[in-house]
């Protein structure tokens, strides 16, 4: 009962902090995609794909493997370790940056604008070394608040500051300026929470101990890097700033209204699977739960992209923005693949298996992610390019969780199993919405409105209707049933 409190407590913070910093940065994008070009965009996206690579090579897996480290085999010095060799390769990737990446970016891209921007760019690469250790610390005691607190109030003064610096023209400058915000005011908030200061120790042994997990967890990152970024790559290289702009448009969005939800699950799950990793029958409860929930959150809010998408885009970022209406609508069917599950890889990590989800993640990338990109952004394009993403999203599923059904007993047939309802149930008010703007056409304004209003009543009944007693549950579990719901009905009652 104690981990499930830790869970829904966790949950609920994390889901905070992650749809408070996500929903302040959608909005902050809105408002900065009404003054800045879909080239701007682009420019931030080609820049991405290198700085990321360096940054996820230079975390090596570090703050994965503390939090699926036992407790009572962890100590100071492991701790120490850890951040002194982050900062140590921080450094000497943020050199690179700026030596070798920067020059060899504006040759690829054939974007000279790129050797100015990258150096500014990668200081949030140097900065987030200093909180990673003390947010890792917090994750590792399932405590979620002050996390809560530090990125919503740092994504808040980045936007501010982005918004500000973008009326007075500053153009890719702004985006640019909006990391170092975020990252040096979250670095500040985290360690005023923890008051952590490292030991001035390196100790060879905690280094061995750490990296044997965490090389697994470093090799398939940089997999899953490639695989979320080739598109970038191929896009920017083949097409041009504009079209990958429009490309990252779609992708923002998509991830914005549902990646952060499964990063919120999976940021709790971790260390709750963790610390449970001797019993497979109790991560497979959990691990069911968890997707139910998830399905039920994914599928409504991609509804809602796939059959809004085109007032969504003119009404809220104007038509210079239209042609990312299409690959937002695909993105959005391929997301939903996310919302079948939660990430299979956390449940390898969790019970010391990172080699299997390093495995899984190269095979994919070669055998799937690589190919059917490069295929459709060769031949169709930017929705093409998307296309190919919702092929690999398919392939996926399948290909990891068999690795799941391996290690906890899941098949994936009780995850299609959990998901047929809803996804039925979202098909049937996507078509009547469609079918309801044919027959009377309205502005895009109304659109939207009329739309998101259907869209909302018809998922609601449905889960009135069919899901009422994983509500109760929620609602049980929660304390919202008390606290809320019952005082509510008798006030109405009265």
């Amino acid at each position: 009962m104690r981990l499930q409190n830790s869970i829904v407590s966790g949950l609920g913070w994390t889901s905070l902090s992650s749809f408070g910093s996500q929903g302040l940065k959608l909005l902050f994008k809105l408002v900065l995609a009404k003054l800045l070009l879909p080239e701007d965009y682009g420019i931030i996206g080609m820049a991405a794909v290198f700085i990321g690579f360096i940054e996820v090579v230079s975390e090596m897996g570090m703050v994965s493997a503390l939090i699926q480290r036992p407790k009572e085999k962890l100590h100071s010095h492991h701790y120490a370790t850890a951040f002194w060799l982050n900062v140590a390769i921080a450094l000497l990737g943020y050199g690179l940056i700026v030596l070798i990446v920067s020059p060899l970016a504006v040759w690829f891209y054939e974007e000279p604008i790129l050797g100015e921007v990258m150096p500014l760019l990668a200081l949030p690469f140097i900065f987030n070394t200093f909180y990673a250790i003390p947010k890792a610390k917090l994750s590792k005691n399932l405590k979620f608040k002050s996390q809560a607190v530090a990125e919503v109030v740092s994504v808040l003064a980045g936007g501010i500051i982005a918004i500000s610096l973008a009326f007075q023209g500053w153009g890719v400058w702004a985006l640019a300026w909006n990391g170092i915000v975020v990252s040096l005011l979250a670095a500040l908030i985290y360690w005023l929470y923890v008051r952590w200061f490292p030991e001035f120790v390196f100790s060879r042994q905690a280094f061995h101990e750490l990296f044997g997990f965490g090389s697994k967890v470093m090799v398939e990152r940089i997999f899953h890097f490639f695989t979320l970024n080739v598109d970038y790559l191929l896009i920017g290289k083949l097409i041009g700033g504009t079209a990958l702009g429009a490309y990252t448009l779609g992708f923002v969005l998509t991830n914005t209204l549902v990646k952060q939800l499964t990063n919120v699950m999976n940021k709790v799950m971790f260390p709750a699977y963790s610390s449970i990793q001797k019993s497979k029958d109790a991560i497979a409860k959990y691990f069911l739960r968890i997707s139910k929930m998830s399905q039920l959150l994914v599928f409504p809010l991609m509804l809602g992209l796939v059959v809004l998408a085109k007032p969504i885009i003119q009404v809220g970022f104007g038509t210079q923005w239209m042609i990312a209406v299409v690959p937002l609508q695909i993105l959005a069917l391929a997301t939903i693949l996310n919302g079948l599950s939660a990430n299979a890889t956390v449940i390898m990590r969790s019970v010391g298996r990172s080699d299997l989800s390093m495995k899984l993640s190269i095979s994919s990338t070669l055998l799937s992610t690589i190919p059917a990109v490069t295929i459709g952004a060769i031949f169709f394009g930017i929705n093409g390019a998307a296309t190919g993403i919702l092929i690999d999203r398919i392939f996926r599923f399948f290909w990891y969780q068999r690795t799941v059904h391996r290690l906890i007993g899941v098949h994936y047939l009780s995850l299609l199993e959990m998901a047929w309802k809803p996804l039925l149930a979202c098909v049937f008010i996507g078509g009547l919405t469609k079918l309801l703007y044919y027959l009377y056409p309205v502005s895009s304004w109304a659109h939207l409105l009329i739309g998101s209003v259907l869209i909302s009543t018809g998922y609601l009944w449905y889960l009135l209707s069919f899901e009422r007693e994983l509500l109760d549950k929620v609602l049980v579990v929660t304390k919202i049933q008390d606290k809320v719901v019952t005082p509510v009905v008798k006030y109405i009652n009265s």
